[in-house]
């Protein structure tokens, strides 16, 4: 583990700490169960110790979503200006374009990654004239076009709004949206697709693990089956990529935000810089 991660995931403990709001003895009790996991289990990959650390949180706490509260106020504020979002799609001459940049926009609404701006919709509109860091969209566009089943990989509540656009917008037959088996940070479930209403536009499944992330190796048969018959695989976030950066096997388009220097060092960028990456084209 790079010692920037191991300090995110200790800011994720503080947080944790503060916002339950845990008397002296729990708060211990917490903390050193955090370091006795991070002593024994550093090696693992990062999505898997912040499994694990959510996991410890949720039993130490006595809590089964962590973030409720979080997702539902960040699915309904920007819920509630769909039609403000959905006619910048409309208005912009690529739609398909406009649509997929407020996907990637969207993924900055992460807990996990203390990346959520204090005013999450001032901050999205402010990115908007913003180029891509890295922007495949024309072959992204192409491969949409030529896929005859496609599978989404959702990230954050939030930013399932934006993924629900783009699926509008796409109008593409055959989608499967994929959401987390259990709530993990503020990443999405079944809950938060009912409540958006994107389980009318598509098929919705679950990936069958809690993981922050999508890590083959954990994933249910239904999820397996699904991405192996996928022509595309639409990947949202940072947790996505780091469990799919190596599978060089199917065609995945990285939707994501770079949102700490590790993951902008892995692709050449800044942090911040706005991703949209085909796997089987070079940066």
């Amino acid at each position: 583990m790079r010692k920037e991660c191991y300090y995110c995931h200790c800011k994720t403990r503080d947080q944790l700490i503060a916002k339950y709001e845990l008397g002296a003895d729990k708060a211990e009790e917490f903390s050193n169960a955090f370091e006795s996991f991070i002593q024994h289990y550093w090696h693992l990959s990062n999505p898997l110790i912040a499994t694990h650390i959510q996991r410890i949180a949720k039993e130490k706490f006595g809590q089964s979503d962590l973030y409720h509260y979080e997702k539902y106020k960040a699915n309904t504020l920007l819920l509630n200006n769909y039609n403000y979002w959905k006619n910048i799609v409309d208005q912009n001459p690529r739609p398909f374009q406009m649509a997929a940049k407020l996907a990637v926009v969207g993924n900055i609404i992460d807990y996990g990654a203390h990346s959520v701006p204090d005013e999450i919709e001032k901050f999205i509109d402010s990115q908007l004239s913003i180029p891509l860091s890295i922007d495949h969209s024309e072959v992204f566009y192409e491969l949409v076009q030529s896929a005859k089943s496609i599978l989404y990989l959702g990230d954050n509540a939030g930013e399932i709004v934006f993924d629900k656009l783009f699926i509008e917008t796409m109008k593409h037959p055959d989608i499967t949206f994929v959401v987390r088996n259990e709530p993990v940070i503020n990443d999405i479930t079944m809950e938060d697709a009912q409540y958006t209403g994107i389980d009318k536009l598509c098929k919705v499944i679950s990936n069958g693990y809690d993981a922050p992330s999508t890590l083959l190796e954990f994933c249910s048969e239904e999820f397996l089956t699904a991405y192996h018959k996928a022509d595309l695989v639409i990947s949202k976030g940072q947790g996505n990529f780091e469990g799919l950066m190596n599978e060089d096997n199917k065609p995945i388009v990285f939707l994501l935000m770079a949102k700490c220097p590790p993951i902008a060092q892995m692709l050449n960028t800044e942090k911040g810089g706005m991703i949209i990456k085909y796997n089987q084209e070079k940066i």
